[in-house]
């Protein structure tokens, strides 16, 4: 059972003690956090323990590495990263002209705004260009390198289309050597 969202008015503790409650009554069996602090992430797991958190993590976004992970490393919990493909941006087919029709998701978000778009291609082009050598989609590269990271990381690349599924899935066949 996850809780999806950090309530700063609801102590932490509060929520894992219904949490352990609602365990012991043999109602959840696990349960998570997403975006959470790493203060927080300790504080419910020293009443419930944690079994996974959610979090935004992808190359070209990499914050939870510096706080979240030493946490979770600590206390053995594992990381379920959304948007490990950078909302189809790290898939290669969004490029510095793309541009997004009012009401798609990507319309309001800054990181698909053409200045934004354009400063981030680098990065698109140095994953497009490690997946070339690796003999694999850039999408595939990208979950590659998430799988790569920490035994603990369990990605979630969304899809609606049974095609993309196929080719993530083949990710799960390649490993990435130093």
């Amino acid at each position: 059972m996850p809780e999806h969202r950090v309530d700063p008015n609801v102590p932490m503790e509060g929520v894992a003690g219904v949490v352990k409650g609602l365990m012991q009554e043999g109602k959840v069996l696990h349960w998570g956090l997403s975006e959470a602090s790493a203060g927080s992430i300790c504080r419910a797991h020293s009443v419930c323990p944690l079994s996974a958190v959610q979090s935004e993590y992808a190359i070209w976004w990499r914050e939870p590495e510096t706080k979240i992970f030493p946490t979770l490393q600590e206390l053995g919990i594992g990381f379920v990263p959304y948007c490990p493909l950078g909302r189809a941006f790290l898939t290669g087919t969004i490029d510095e002209s793309s541009r997004f029709p009012k009401g798609d998701r990507p319309y309001n978000l800054p990181q698909f705004q053409p200045e934004a778009l354009k400063h981030n291609m680098p990065l698109v082009y140095l994953v497009k260009k490690w997946a070339k050598r690796k003999g694999v989609t850039p999408a595939q590269f990208a979950l590659i390198w998430m799988l790569s990271r920490k035994p603990w990381i369990a990605p979630i690349p969304g899809t609606t289309n049974p095609d993309h599924l196929d080719d993530f899935l083949g990710a799960a066949s390649v490993r990435l050597t130093p």
